[in-house]
């Protein structure tokens, strides 16, 4: 996403040597900017471009609007993330190693990786910006810019898979939720699953995500999820009426409400609290699964009686 400097009433002190005061009043759309340009005596034949300091007016705003475009674009692409997971457990659930799970899978590859280029651009925004402030002059803005994202996004496409996903939470959810359709055990580490370069280093000894079970329960209750909640604070989870009133109860006593997760010093306060309808649903979709093992687990022992039966006869 370049940024934009052919237009005055953007960011730069540019244009003609007759004072203009088009950039106090930012444009709503391109055509009214053309308008304004006019009206002031600015054309884009006329116009070049000028350094770009922390006193340009807008300039560092823009910057920040731009910021908080990309962020937007990120929220929606964790939404998608959740969804790929919420297909890829349906789709274990339906049948164990179901092939198209490598496609969703493939997808969430993706998603990540649009994430992270967003990312990477979003912080070096943040650098220009700071950068600014420091009394950084830009010549020509733009192409440092595209110049710094260029390097940086052509040097995280170049990574493995295991490079870039090993150490993601998300990852590590991703195939936790898959593997505790079928399996009781703790979710092996993510790497095995991840592609490496040939000429990669081993990474034995480094941190990797997984082995680690997804509990259900809240630490209150020491029951099943109701109305799940996950505090922006710690991360840990409870059931929502529980985790209200601990705060509560606490409240009345003069206390600190602790979070009740055993190592935990945060102070929770119910602004911190927010709900977790995804969490809620594989809460209700392991308890689906844990009541059909057992009606199977109980089905094959009455057959197996009967079998028993049937050869002491």
């Amino acid at each position: 996403m370049p940024v934009r400097i052919s237009s005055p009433a953007s960011s730069l002190e540019a244009g003609p040597s007759r004072k203009s005061q088009v950039h106090r009043a930012p444009a709503s759309s391109e055509d009214e900017e053309d308008e304004l340009i006019e009206e002031e005596g600015w054309t884009r034949d006329t116009f070049e471009n000028r350094t770009i300091s922390k006193n340009t007016t807008a300039a560092i705003p823009m910057l920040r609007g731009m910021m908080d475009k990309l962020k937007d674009v990120i929220s929606r692409i964790e939404e998608g993330l959740d969804n790929a997971k919420e297909t890829a457990v349906a789709l274990e659930d339906s049948k164990q190693d179901e092939p198209s799970i490598a496609e969703v899978e493939t997808a969430f590859f993706r998603a990540l990786d649009q994430r992270q280029l967003l990312q990477i651009r979003i912080e070096i925004l943040e650098d220009m910006i700071n950068q600014l402030r420091a009394g950084e002059e830009y010549s020509d803005i733009e192409s440092a810019y595209q110049e710094v994202v260029t390097t940086r996004e052509t040097e995280y496409m170049a990574k493995s898979q295991r490079a870039k996903y090993k150490n993601l939470k998300e990852y590590a959810d991703f195939r936790s939720a898959l593997w505790e359709i079928n399996h009781t055990t703790a979710c092996p580490p993510v790497s095995q699953w991840l592609e490496k370069d040939a000429d990669e280093e081993s990474d034995d000894d480094d941190f990797d995500m997984g082995g680690a079970t997804q509990s259900y329960k809240c630490p209150i209750t020491l029951m099943l999820f109701k109305d799940a909640t996950t505090s922006s604070k710690c991360g840990h989870n409870y059931s929502r009426e529980a985790i209200m009133n601990l705060i509560d109860n606490m409240r009345k006593a003069k206390r600190a409400s602790k979070c009740p997760v055993t190592g935990c010093s945060a102070i929770l306060d119910k602004t911190d609290l927010k709900a977790n309808p995804s969490l809620q649903k594989r809460a209700d979709e392991f308890d689906r699964r844990q009541k059909r093992r057992e009606e199977e687990k109980e089905e094959a022992d009455e057959t197996i009686a009967l079998e028993d039966e049937e050869d002491f006869d």
